[in-house]
């Protein structure tokens, strides 16, 4: 019966985090907060994708989908503010998006793309402060779980921003270090959700959640071995790759919630 459970969250993942649109609860507003940290990764990429891969309507769709589900999460949270403190940091953060979507509306050029990836990386720390004001409100154990496998989803996503920045011979030095960092960041969140997997009695009963973090960990060794600046895997390529890790996150992400909701 549980392995007919997790095929069925596989058959309806087409859906994604939309079923927690509705903020009810921490954990919502925990996956929601995190949910613009990956998308603000994946705009930029895509922002960087649709320049060097000229003509591609599918990366244009998705360019605009995410840009829009980012202006509707960002709205849904700041309505349900935890507090007037959180409030005010998501219209900081609204306010970075506003000056982040007028250079996504202009024509792809180095520059831009550089001034993208950059708004990501501000926007991103600004999104992480909002969550670390979440997590230090609250005891329990769901939302920091949710946070990390949540953060190993944007994680990825960060991972292919910056290679395939790199690929497009952006001129930002910082690019390799990122990289780098967030590579050694992903292994920390794994490791994180393997430990506890291992040791938290709730966790290492469900066989869903250890077959996911399983999953999670081969597409990782996977990316490791394919994705390095050094490599020559084409974006589209790379981007197959390493999405196979982020729907891993998102599925382990879909499990924990209805674990714990």
């Amino acid at each position: 019966m549980r392995l007919k459970k997790y095929i069925l969250i596989i058959l309806v993942a087409t859906l994604g985090l939309n079923a927690h649109a509705q903020i009810k609860n921490m954990d919502d507003f925990m996956i929601n907060t995190q949910e613009l940290r990956t998308l603000t990764e994946r705009i930029a990429k895509n922002y960087i994708m649709k320049g060097i891969l000229a003509n591609n309507p599918k990366i244009v769709k998705q360019l605009k989908a995410d840009s829009d589900k980012f202006s509707e999460i960002l709205v849904n949270l700041t309505d349900s503010a935890l507090n007037e403190e959180i409030e005010i940091e998501l219209q900081k953060l609204n306010l970075s998006w506003m000056l982040m979507d007028r250079i996504l509306q202009k024509k792809y050029d180095g520059n831009a793309a550089n001034k993208v990836v950059r708004y990501a990386d501000k926007m991103s720390k600004e999104i992480e402060t909002i969550a670390d004001m979440v997590n230090n409100s609250t005891k329990l154990k769901s939302v920091k779980l949710l946070r990390a496998s949540s953060n190993g989803r944007m994680l990825s996503q960060k991972l292919l921003l910056y290679y395939i920045a790199a690929k497009a011979k952006l001129r930002d030095p910082d690019i390799p270090k990122i990289f780098e960092q967030t590579k050694k960041d992903l292994y920390e969140v794994i490791k994180f959700l393997t430990d506890q997997s291992e040791n938290d009695p709730d966790l290492k009963a469900d066989s869903g959640v250890l077959m996911y973090v399983e999953m999670i960990k081969d597409s990782y060794d996977k990316v490791r071995k394919n994705i390095t600046l050094d490599s020559k895997v084409h974006p589209k390529t790379a981007n197959m790759i390493v999405n196979q890790m982020t729907d891993n996150f998102e599925l382990l992400t879909e499990i924990l919630y209805e674990k714990f909701n």
